[in-house]
């Protein structure tokens, strides 16, 4: 296995999978959006306090008591970042404003599907010309 910043062994699918379940995703391929007031809906932070103890067999020591303590909201939306990353796919968030509130609307999208793809500098052509722009 790789060596991995937050985790010592990388979970496997399975507990993914009930990670996934405790924000109401069927699985990695699924497209459902959420928002933060849905997850306490449907009481995900609760459904995290119980993988707690699966959970912290595969984070390192202090990672664990990084995210695993006081759970809260952006707590366990970190902790699907960090899991499905693992696996090839990414949390997509955008603002969405409803009847003037604004809510931040997630998503799980493969990694390579992912809207901003940074340039890198092998993007740009090496033989092109700088040129600069004035206005008088």
């Amino acid at each position: 296995m790789p060596k991995n910043q937050l985790f010592r062994q990388v979970p496997p699918r399975d507990v993914c999978q009930k990670v996934l379940e405790a924000f109401g995703i069927k699985d990695l391929d699924d497209t459902i959006n959420f928002s933060r007031k849905d997850l306490k809906a449907i009481s995900c932070i609760e459904k995290m306090e119980e993988l707690k103890s699966l959970l912290i067999k595969y984070y390192l020591p202090c990672k664990a008591r990084t995210y695993l303590n006081d759970l809260n909201v952006k707590n366990v939306i970190t902790i699907l970042r960090q899991i499905v990353r693992l696996y090839g796919y990414s949390v997509s968030s955008r603002e969405k404003y409803i009847k003037g509130d604004k809510f931040i609307i997630y998503q799980l999208i493969p990694t390579e599907k992912r809207r901003y793809q940074p340039l890198t500098v092998s993007t740009f052509n090496e033989d092109e010309k700088a040129c600069m722009v004035s206005f008088d």
